[in-house]
């Protein structure tokens, strides 16, 4: 049931703003909130600075809560001066502080307003008030809350409203789809109302297939009916809705949630929107998150419901309503793999599939890729057979990326598999092989018949379903023929064909009004059965009426009585007995979790059985109207004596984990067995006449036992909380034999009686053994009265006398004396409390017993704060003896307080106090005891809410031992949940972890599983070698001892040959199989293996061979020669040998090299075995200067190293005499000036030359510094200058011989510019440019000259002319009418001078004059013979450097210039580059050569002559 919120905008009398509460300043200013639905009103127009209003930054959010929970809201407001808050509700109080509790946390500035145990008529419109001397806030929040059960208090207010018309209130929300638990009996062939509603929701394409699963085959009529219902269920939903469209069905999301969709516009936003499962009302949230499991959320006009944590039984048919109006109906299907997916191994290029079989048709399964859903496109193919019972996915042209894990879900649902992708050995290295046309994977299993087999097995469910609907109709039609008026068929085909197939419209409301007869089964939330008993007489049955997980059944009446079974909230079976004469039998009317019954009654009178039980209870059989009560709250077995005239027996009325048992009787007497909380056994003695048999009535974990009775009298065994064993003695006579009274630990024997005496033996708290003594004439003996921790025995009487031993809280023993014939022996002293009351805790609706004992038998009072106590009302005041006794039959909380016992002038004391053991949330429990996954590294964190209490200890287990906060364990206790966090997770903290939750009255303890993901371990070693032959290795290991939390998948085995470093994949084995065979091995080759055991969280460390394996037997070479120096030096000394003579045919793959120093007997590998010496020489240079050595070698073949050669001659490390040389020295150095010159000249010579430096012949200068160490010698100037640039000698002898170097050394810097520059014009177009050498020119044989250009048409500078070692240049192409500008620079190795300008040459500027001096030009010649003005300069180039050489001439007509070098002409040599640019005649060599040395020529002839100009070239080393 589900109580809404009623929605005023009414406050309700003494709630909010009210004169008391606030002074009345409601007018002012209203302004708006940054929080959406907060109201603000300001009291003043202008704030003073720094003040504000108040505003809420979060406020409070609706609630739609559970009966019986702990609801509340949270809100942080804000203002200055701090506002104060106020919780109020329209149509209410809430000054009740039990039900309603406002809070402040100044930590979290947050305020709280909390009701625990929320009831019902808690539900509301509430609102929040922050105010402040500037204004006020104000929000409203909703309250919705949940009924459970039925409420039997509300059915006369019902019938009361219902009489006054008032049906609101009245109607019960319900779905059209009722539960399962009240769902009326079907007939034969009825249509579920599911079919109807999942119709009205469903897309056409849908309608064959639904049924389809409900077996309806008339579809004409079908599609008449649903247009029927359809018009009047959209004119019902054009009452609250408009627009309504998009309805997609329910399904499972990625993330694990399911979900469904629909859009429609509310009519009036207010409507509320209610959510069924099964026809049973469920709670939601708007925002999905840890609180509850299901969500309703709006997005724009779309409504999605969701739900996480799915379960099996999360399956069943949705609905939403809105208001009294269903909108949309799902229904959600759990499906199961037949067949799961099975791991793929697939070449590379390959297509891969894996495939599966589900039990029931889906159009669509969800594909997972490595944790990433997969979708139908070019990688991948989705394929569903035709009866969509087979899925298939294809993962095509794999790839060695596409190796992962693979998963296909159904609902919740799911399997996974990995995909091995291998690498194609045999592909061209570099090129892409091409796609294979063939498939890797598959089940191994004929799916097909699989799927057969299901079909086959819906298929029969589906035609039985059509055979039941086909008969009803049948039967319906002949009933319809035959008009019989007493029965009436509803039929849904109507006129259509005259069918009667029978649709029931069940309404969200209905009120049953009953007059005599009322029957009521299942009124409560039941997992079992409920069924009420058969009447016949207008009587009532009401069977089951709690929350029941077993079977509540009334028993039959024929006479009108009332037969109730299962009253109460029971997981077992409560049974009532049969009745034939109007008599009550009632079984199971508590919570049970085990059997009630109660027994056979015929005379009318009530048998009753049942309480809180979790065992059997059972009423014993009664013919003559006696009343049998069987069961208390019990786990044990509590059973009624036999009673044939009417007595009562009563057999186990508390809550008892043990057994009792009442006795038999045959003449009315009362029995009675086990009226406590017992955990052992209670059982009632066998009477006769009508006497009491109690046996068993108190907490007992042992055994009591009632004795037999023969004569009325009663017998009582066991009548405390005993953990040992109580036995009441044998009477004949009617006597009272009690035995073990109190709360026993040991043994209370009561002793024999036949004359109807009293034997009482063990009252107290005993943890020994106290036994009475042994009685024949009726006397009492009584041995133990008090808490006593020895032993207590009282003597033997045979005349009626008492035996008294121990009568006050003893250590030691006491003992009465043996009395024959006095009336009374008492070793107790004069008359006092013996055993007196302690504070105790009773547990609230459960009995209470307090208990105290006198050493006399004397009279007393009970007082209850002050107020004298009488039996009645839930009391029993009984005396028995010297024993005292006060029992609360059900403690409630009105019975706390303090009880006080007068006897006299004595009295004793105690409180009782009333209340509930802790208790759990069933869905937190739920939710709790799953088991928390993590891996290795992360946190694992445990919530449990519970309900706020005082006194509560929470308390922390991990595998039983209690966790402490500190270190990695970090607990939080909040007032209504704790938190426990253990950080950095290792595989050793998987295991149980426990909360318990205690209070004085009891304690509770919730478990779940920490289960710690890791790597598996390695597997366990050593590996044994099974098999070694010349073709195969077969290895052998142990799985891991540790497998990291889940199943280790597979093994993968590497392999390493001896003598390589690479380890390389041999394949993989499943994890079944622990032993490997290699069979791509070469004989004589030795291997290492090492194995790897993976589960889905990765690889373990590796398990390695510890000694390499031979395939097949050892062959080893026969020994090589003798080796042989070839030479020796200080730091080497060269070996060679030749091949053995026998190599036993097996190759040989190298040479293994010792050496063995004079003088010492050990030799010394110069390279391993895995790093053989492939040729048959080798230069040993681990060797030290001046030592001898001798040497060996040996052969190395795929077995190893075979026998040594002899050994060689001594050897010397030391170098032989040679004159000096000197290696790659450079022969030419530039360097700026300023900066240090160091020539480094490397050289061998032995013995150690003399080293002398000569500057141009001459001894270097003092200030030139000489460094000589072993094998070089450096000269170096610290700072040069132009002067020092010459050409240095390096000199080195020795005995031997001696040996020169020359070095030329250039110190040069930056060149000084040209001087002036002239511009002069001799021949039209042409302009000469002369210019005055630069300072460095005759310091610097490598300085030349760059000239740049520049005319007023481009405007930009441009070389024309390069590497000019003359100072005259000619510029061509110069026109008339334009400027041109001229620079000339200066360059050497260092870089560019500054330039030098020139005049401005333009029109009319700088021309020669030409007088003609009367004389016409026509007589002017300009021709004349070749002239040299620029000679060729001598050059002396080092080899392998460039060379320029250039030359000027002059001619007219121009003259044709050639190149002669050894009177040989180079103009066609490629290996020279020759240019004549107006007159300037250069010739360039990129790499100056040996044979480039010798004489230069250019020879210039025209028509009037010829000239020539020559020069050397010296090349050197």
């Amino acid at each position: 049931m589900f109580k809404r919120t009623k929605v005023t905008d009414g406050t309700a009398t003494g709630q909010g703003p009210d004169a008391e509460n606030w002074d009345g300043k409601e007018v002012g200013f209203r302004k708006k909130s940054k929080v959406p639905g907060v109201m603000i009103t300001q009291y003043i127009e202008k704030l003073p600075e720094g003040k504000s209003h108040p505003d809420f930054t979060r406020k409070p959010i609706a609630l739609t809560i559970q009966e019986g929970k702990f609801a509340f809201f949270k809100a942080i407001v804000t203002g200055d001066p701090k506002p104060t808050v106020v919780w109020s509700r329209n149509n209410g109080d809430v000054s009740d502080p039990a039900r309603y509790q406002s809070k402040y946390d100044p930590n979290s500035n947050e305020h709280t307003f909390e009701m625990p145990h929320v009831k019902p008529d808690q539900a509301d419109t509430y609102k929040c008030f922050a105010k402040n001397e500037y204004g006020q806030a104000m929000v409203t929040v909703v309250l919705n809350v949940i009924e459970v059960g039925f409420k039997m208090t509300k059915a006369p207010q019902q019938q009361a409203e219902v009489a006054n018309c008032n049906f609101k209130k009245v109607l019960k929300r319900r779905s059209k789809v009722v539960p399962k638990a009240e769902e009326p009996e079907k007939k034969e062939g009825e249509i579920d109302p599911k079919f109807w509603e999942l119709l009205m929701s469903a897309d056409k394409k849908d309608y064959e297939r639904i049924c389809a699963e409900f077996g309806v085959t008339d579809f004409r009529w079908m599609l008449k009916k649903l247009n029927e219902m359809k018009r009047e269920r959209e004119e019902e939903q054009a009452e609250f809705v408009k627009n309504l469209s998009d309805l997609k069905p329910i399904h499972i999301n990625a993330d694990g949630t399911a979900s469904f969709e629909l859009e429609f516009d509310l009519l009036d936003p207010s409507s509320s929107i209610y959510l069924y499962k099964d026809g049973e009302m469920i709670p939601y949230t708007k925002e999905l998150g840890d609180k509850m499991k299901h969500c309703l959320r709006k997005v724009g006009r779309k409504y999605i419901f969701s739900m996480r944590d799915l379960m099996p039984e999360d399956a069943g048919f949705y609905q939403l309503d809105v208001e009294d109006v269903n909108m949309f109906s799902t229904d959600f299907k759990m499906v199961d793999f037949l067949v799961k997916i099975q791991e793929v191994k697939a070449m590379e290029r390959e297509d891969a599939v894996f495939e599966c079989v589900i039990s029931a048709p889906l159009s669509k399964l969800m594909w997972f890729g490595k944790n990433m859903p997969l979708e139908q496109g070019d990688k991948y193919d989705i394929e569903v057979s035709e009866d969509k019972l087979i899925h298939r996915l294809v993962v095509k042209d794999c790839m060695v990326v596409d190796k992962g894990i693979y998963a296909a879900c159904a609902g919740i649902k799911s399997c996974n598999a990995w995909l091995v992708v291998e690498a194609d050995k045999g592909a061209p290295k570099g090129k892409k092989t091409a796609r294979k046309t063939t498939r890797a994977g598959g089940s191994g299993t004929d799916l097909q018949k699989v799927a057969q087999e299901q079909q086959q097995i819906l298929d029969k469910e589906r035609e039985e379903r059509k055979e039941k609907i086909k008969a009803a109709r049948e039967a319906a039609a002949e009933a319809a023929a035959a008009e019989e008026p007493e029965k009436t068929a509803d039929s849904g085909a109507g006129k259509d064909k005259g069918a009667a197939v029978k649709v029931e419209r069940i309404d969200k409301t209905s009120v049953a009004a009953t007059t005599t007869v009322a029957g009521d089964s299942g009124s409560g939330h039941s997992a079992g059965k409920a069924s009420g008993g058969a009447k016949q007489d207008g009587s009532h049955a009401d069977a089951g009426g709690g929350h029941s997980a077993g079977k509540a059944s009334g028993g039959a009446r024929k006479d009108g009585s009332i037969a109730d079974a299962g009253g109460g909230h029971s997981a077992g079976k409560a049974s009532g007995g049969a009745k034939q004469d109007g008599s009550h039998a009632d079984a199971g009317g508590g919570h049970s979790a085990g059997k009630a019954s109660g027994g056979a009654k015929q005379d009318g009178s009530p048998a009753d059985a049942g309480g809180h039980s979790a065992g059997k209870a059972s009423g014993g059989a009664k013919q003559d109207g006696s009343h049998a009560d069987a069961g208390g709250h019990s786990a044990g077995k509590a059973s009624g004596g036999a009673k044939q005239d009417g007595s009562h027996a009563d057999a186990g009325g508390g809550h008892s984990a043990g057994k009792a048992s009442g006795g038999a009787k045959q003449d009315g007497s009362h029995a009675d067995a086990g009226g406590g909380h017992s955990a052992g056994k209670a059982s009632g003695g066998a009477k006769q006449d009508g006497s009491h048999a109690d046996a068993g009535g108190g907490h007992s974990a042992g055994k009591a036992s009632g004795g037999a009775k023969q004569d009325g009298s009663h017998a009582d065994a066991g009548g405390g909380h005993s953990a040992g064993k109580a036995s009441g003695g044998a009477k004949q006579d009617g006597s009272h034999a009690d035995a073990g009274g109190g709360h026993s630990a040991g043994k209370a024997s009561g002793g024999a009686k036949q004359d109807g005496s009293h034997a009482d033996a063990g009252g107290g708290h005993s943890a020994e053994e106290a036994s009475g003594g042994s009685r024949q004439d009726g006397s009492l003996a009584d041995a133990g009265g008090g808490h006593s921790a020895g032993k207590a025995s009282g003597g033997a009487k045979q005349d009626g006398s008492l035996a008294d031993a121990g009568g006050g809280h003893s250590a030691e023993e006491a003992s009465g004396g043996a009395r024959q014939d006095e009336p009374l022996a008492d070793a107790g002293g004069e008359p006092g409390i013996t055993s007196g009351l302690s504070d105790i805790h009773a547990i609230r609706g459960q009995p209470a017993e307090l208990t105290v004992k006198m050493n006399t038998d004397c009279d007393g009072a009970w007082f209850k704060d002050g107020e004298p106590l009488k039996s009645g009302g839930g009391i029993s005041i009984t005396k028995d003896a010297n024993i005292h006794k006060l029992t609360i039959h059900s403690c409630r909380d009105t019975d706390s307080g303090l009880l006080r016992f007068v006897s006299g002038d004595l009295s004793t004391e105690g409180r009782i106090t009333v209340g509930d053991v802790p208790e759990f949330d069933e869905d937190d429990l739920h939710k709790f005891s799953k088991p928390v996954i993590v891996r290795v590294g992360q946190n694992a964190a445990f919530k449990m809410p519970f309900q706020p209490q005082e006194s509560l200890t929470v308390s922390w287990f991990k595998d039983g031992t209690e966790l402490k906060d500190g270190g990695g364990v970090k607990i939080v206790r909040e007032p209504n949940h704790s938190r426990l966090l253990l950080r950095d997770c290792l595989r050793s903290d998987s295991g149980e972890i426990k909360i318990q939750l205690k209070n004085p009255f009891g304690a509770v303890e919730a478990t779940s599983q920490l289960i710690v993901l890791d790597r598996p371990g390695p597997p366990e070693g050593p590996v044994e070698t099974v098999e070694t032959t010349s073709s195969v290795i077969e290895i052998k290991w142990n799985p891991p001892k540790d497998d990291g939390g889940s199943a280790v998948t597979n093994y993968i085995i590497e392999r390493q040959e001896r003598g390589h470093s690479l380890w390389t994949k041999l394949g993989d084995v499943s994890a079944e199989k622990t032993s490997f065979r290699d069979r791509n091995v070469t004989h004589g080759k030795k291997y290492s293996y090492r194995i790897y055991a993976e589960n889905p969280q990765g690889l373990s460390d590796s398990l390695e061979t510890a000694d390499s394996i031979m395939a097949g037997i050892m062959i080893l070479s026969g020994p090589p020669g003798k080796p042989k120096v070839v030479s020796t030096s200080k730091t080497c000394i060269n070996l060679t040998w030749t091949p053995p003579e026998d190599d036993k045919g097996v190759p040989i793959i190298g040479y293994q090299v010792e050496k063995r120093k004079k003088d010492t007997n050990q030799w010394l590998a110069l390279n391993a075995i895995n790093e053989p010496i492939e040729d048959v020489n080798y230069a040993v240079k681990d060797v030290t200067e001046g030592a001898e050595y001798e040497f060996r070698v040996s052969a190395i073949n795929e077995s190893g190293a075979g026998d040594a050669s002899p050994p060689s001659a001594m050897a010397c490390a030391k170098n032989p005499n040679m004159r000096p040389c000197f290696k790659d020295p450079e022969d030419f150095l530039v360097v700026r000036a300023g900066n240090s010159v160091r020539v480094k000249i490397s050289y061998e010579a032995e013995p150690p030359p003399h080293i002398t430096w000569l500057k141009d012949d001459e001894p270097i200068a003092p200030w030139i510094n000489v460094i000589n160490t072993e094998g070089m010698s450096q000269l170096v100037i610290p700072s040069s200058k132009r002067s020092d640039s010459a050409i240095y000698t390096i000199k080195a002898k020795n005995s031997v011989g001696e040996a020169f170097f020359d070095v030329e050394v250039r110190v040069t810097d930056e060149p000084k510019c040209p001087g002036p520059v002239e511009l002069e014009q001799t021949v039209y177009g042409k302009v000469a440019v002369s210019w005055v050498p630069s300072p460095d020119q005759e310091l610097d044989d490598r300085l030349y000259y760059v000239v740049s250009q520049h005319d007023s048409n481009t405007r930009m500078w441009k070389t024309v002319a390069d590497r000019l070692f003359a100072n005259t240049y000619t510029a061509h192409n110069i026109l008339p009418g334009i400027e041109y500008h001229f620079r000339v620079y200066a360059k050497n190795d260092m870089g560019l001078s500054d330039p030098s300008q020139s005049p401005t040459w333009g029109a009319n500027s700088n021309r020669v004059p030409i007088s003609s001096n009367g004389v016409s030009s026509m007589e002017i010649s300009f021709e004349r013979p070749p002239s040299i003005l620029v000679p060729l300069k001598v050059h002396t180039p080092p080899k392998g450097y460039q060379l320029y050489m250039t030359c000027a001439v002059r001619g007219c007509p121009t003259p044709n210039v050639s190149w002669y070098l050894n009177n040989t002409c180079i103009n066609s040599d490629k290996n020279y580059y020759i240019t004549n640019s107006c007159g300037v005649c250069s010739m360039y060599i990129l790499r100056v050569r040996e044979n480039d040395g010798g004489e230069y020529r250019v020879v210039a002839v025209n028509s009037l002559g010829k000239a020539e100009c020559s020069t050397k070239l010296t090349v050197r080393d």
